[in-house]
Order: structure tokens, then C-alpha cells, then sequence
């Protein structure tokens, strides 16, 4: 071989040397890149871990608010829904997911709920919104979170008509009893103030004066006593004794305190209670309950008309009922009777006036009580057409006692 072979061999044997070195360098690189991009691979699978998971949890988060939650990009023109809660999808009758990526208008149909979010978009600060969505009224507040392109407005929705509606009945409560104490306070006052100028002149005159004030003193008691009782019921302190009790006897015990006032409007009273069946229950709270029911129907019964008081089984309960054939309630009063302070001749139509005003408004709402604690439940509904009223409650059944036996199976209907 000549020394030019030589050497060109020499330098092809330099050039692949140096090819070689680099190549080796270069799979290097391309390996300590290959495990970057990997370890930047894990990272970015556990960041989108991390997320899914905080995503989950603030799904979660929002899916156990009552309140319903709304999420919308504002950062385009469209503001669209990207996120809404279990209680907002239920709130405006969308599936979650469908609702995602629609407008605010499409999800809610409401322009109050979509002119808070163009505000909030635009900067505009809001203090808090009332709207109404159905029958529920919703105290509204919005926040716009984020900067420049990535903006996102928050609204939240808080049902209210709850607290509305025991305001309403708060400010009714303190104006029926102010107008109760009113009236026998005013009527004490006169008659102290008649003794005050008259007394000693005529003794006959004199008693029958301090008998008014003594009736009017224990109406002031009767409604302070029921004040105390409905606290002790609501709270739980009253004390319910259940026994085996036989229906017809509660009901009886009843129908003959009540007859005074029976006779005084000269009423018809029927009464139904087979004298098999029988009651677990406290018989002192069930004859209060059927005195305050007895005693509303007498109160818009008319002179000689009829009240029926009536006993039936219904699976595991007996369901007692007292009918009047007064001026009856309307159906969207029905359920509102069995509130403290509710005074139920505002229930009943057909211009009661006056003559049936009295009571303090809690009969019934103690009786709602009494009828709940024993496990059981009270309504109203419409009586025999084409007036009157019926109101019923449920007790639990019972087995009559070893030693007790029915005398009769069946009871016909008394009449008094």
C-alpha cells in the first residue's frame, strides 16, 4: 500500500472515529432527554391525577350544598355554563352534564340570573338579588373570579321561602296575641274601673261584675297555660304515658265535657266508636286533642246543626275523625290551621263575624303536637257537601289487655 493509502485510510479511519464519538454523544442526549420527557410525563399524569381529584372533591363539595351553585366562562361573548351543582340541576330540571357548555339563558331561563352574570363580567358590583323560580323564592349572590381570558363567574342561589314564610307567621303570631291579650285586658280594665266608681251600692251588681273579671282572669290563664304547654310539648319535656286505652272511652270522656257548649247551640251530636278497638296512647292528651277539635267544630257549627265524631281501623292505626256542619275550610287553608296563633275562623268562608271570634289560636297547634308525639298524623279536610268540615288524626293500635274483653264486636251510632 502506498503511503497515500496510507494516510487517506488513516483519515477515514479519524473521520469515523469522530462520527462515532459524536453519534455516542448524541444517544446520550437523546437518552437524558428520553428521561426528562419521562419524568416529565409522571409529573404531568400526577398533576392530572392531583386535578381529577380536586375536581372530585369540589364536585362532591358542591353536589352536598342545598343551595344551588352555578359556574360560567366569561371570558368569550357566549357566557357558558362549564360547572353546576346537584341542587342547580335539580333547580332548573337539567341534567349536569347536558347543562354543560350552554348559555346561561338556555340553562336557567331567568334574565335576572343572566343579567347578574353579564354585570359581574363587566365589573359591575352587586349586593344581593331576590328572584322567584317556580313558587321558591331564591336570595341570589355572584362573584367574577380570575383575570384577563380566564374569568369565571360564581352564582349562588339560596332558598328563602322558608324563612319568609316563618316570618310571615312570626309577625301574624305577635299581632294574634296581641289582639287575644288585648280584649280580656281591656275588659278587666273596664270592669275594675266599674267597681271603682260603683262599689258597695249594689252587692248583687258587685258579684256579678267580679264574676266577669274572674272569667276574664282565667281566659288570661287558659292562654298563658297554653303558651307553657305548647313550649313543653315542641321542646320535648311533656311527658306522654302510653297505655292500652279503649277508644270509645277517650271519645266518650270527651263528648261529655263538651256538653254544655253542645247544649247551648243545641247541637245534634252522632257518635261511632265500635268498643273493640283500642288505642296506645296518653288518655289525658287524646281527650285534650278531642276537646280542642270538638270545641273548633262547635265554634262554626250553626245553632241545631250536627257534629259527628267517628272511630275506624286503618292498618296499624285508628283514625278518629270530628265532622261539623259549619261554613267549612278552603283547601288552601287547610294545612295552615295546625299553626300556633293561627286563628281558624280566618279559615272558614262565609262571614263567621265576630260571633266566633275567641281562643287564642294554639288548640290546634297543640293538638298537632300531641297527635305527632304519639307517631300519628292530623289533617282537615272538606266535610259532608255542601258545608262543613272534617278533621282527623291517627293513633297507634293496640291490643286490648288479657284481662279486658269487648262487650260487642260492633257499636251502632249514638245520638244525643
Amino acid at each position: 500500500m502506498s503511503d497515500v493509502g496510507f494516510f487517506a485510510l488513516l483519515g477515514l479511519l479519524g473521520v469515523c472515529a469522530v462520527l462515532w464519538w459524536r453519534l455516542g454523544a448524541a444517544v446520550q442526549r437523546a437518552e437524558h432527554l428520553q428521561g426528562r420527557l419521562d419524568g416529565t410525563r409522571r409529573e404531568l399524569d400526577a398533576s392530572r391525577a392531583r386535578l381529577n381529584v380536586l375536581q372530585g372533591q369540589a364536585t362532591a363539595l358542591a353536589d352536598v350544598l342545598f343551595d344551588p351553585l352555578l359556574v360560567v366562562n366569561v371570558s368569550t361573548a357566549q357566557h357558558t355554563v362549564i360547572a353546576l351543582n346537584a341542587a342547580a340541576a335539580a333547580c332548573f330540571k337539567l341534567d349536569a352534564f347536558a347543562a354543560q357548555g350552554r348559555t346561561v339563558m338556555q340553562v336557567t331561563r331567568h334574565h335576572e340570573i343572566d343579567s347578574l352574570v353579564s354585570d359581574l363580567a363587566k365589573g359591575v358590583e352587586q349586593t344581593e338579588m331576590q328572584i322567584m323560580i317556580e313558587d321558591s323564592t331564591f336570595r341570589m349572590r355572584g362573584a367574577c373570579l380570575g383575570e384577563g381570558n380566564q374569568r369565571l363567574v360564581v352564582v349562588a342561589l339560596q332558598d328563602i321561602s322558608e324563612l319568609l314564610r316563618l316570618a310571615r307567621a312570626r309577625r301574624d303570631m305577635v299581632a294574634n296575641f296581641s289582639h287575644d291579650l288585648r280584649t280580656p285586658l281591656s275588659s278587666i280594665k273596664l270592669l275594675i274601673e266599674s267597681l271603682q266608681m260603683n262599689l258597695g251600692r249594689s252587692p248583687e251588681r258587685d258579684r256579678k261584675l267580679l264574676g266577669k273579671l274572674a272569667g276574664e282572669a282565667d281566659s288570661l290563664h287558659h292562654m298563658t297555660q297554653e303558651l307553657i304547654d305548647l313550649s313543653m310539648i315542641e321542646s320535648g319535656r311533656a311527658i306522654m304515658r302510653l297505655v292500652p286505652v279503649r277508644a270509645a272511652e277517650v271519645i266518650d270522656s270527651a263528648l261529655k265535657i263538651m256538653e254544655t257548649q253542645f247544649d247551648q247551640k243545641r247541637l245534634r251530636v252522632v257518635r261511632s266508636a265500635p268498643a273493640d278497638l283500642w288505642l296506645l296512647a296518653d288518655p289525658d292528651q287524646v281527650r285534650r286533642v278531642l276537646t280542642n277539635l270538638l270545641h273548633n267544630a262547635v265554634k262554626f257549627t250553626p245553632m241545631e246543626g250536627q257534629i259527628t265524631c267517628e272511630v275506624h281501623p286503618v292498618e296499624d292505626y285508628l283514625q278518629i275523625s270530628v265532622t261539623d256542619t259549619g261554613t267549612g275550610i278552603p283547601p288552601h287553608e287547610r294545612a295552615r290551621i295546625f299553626e300556633r296563633f293561627y286563628q281558624v275562623d280566618s279559615a272558614r268562608t262565609g262571614g263567621a263575624g265576630s260571633a266566633n271570634r275567641g281562643g287564642t289560636g294554639l288548640g290546634l297547634a297543640i293538638s298537632k303536637h300531641i297527635v305527632e308525639a304519639h307517631g300519628g298524623k292530623i289533617w282537615a279536610e272538606a266535610g259532608l257537601p255542601p258545608t262543613g268540615a272534617r278533621l282527623c288524626f291517627t293513633l297507634p293500635r293496640a291490643d286490648a289487655p288479657a284481662a279486658q274483653a269487648a262487650p260487642n264486636k260492633t257499636a251502632a251510632p249514638q245520638h244525643t
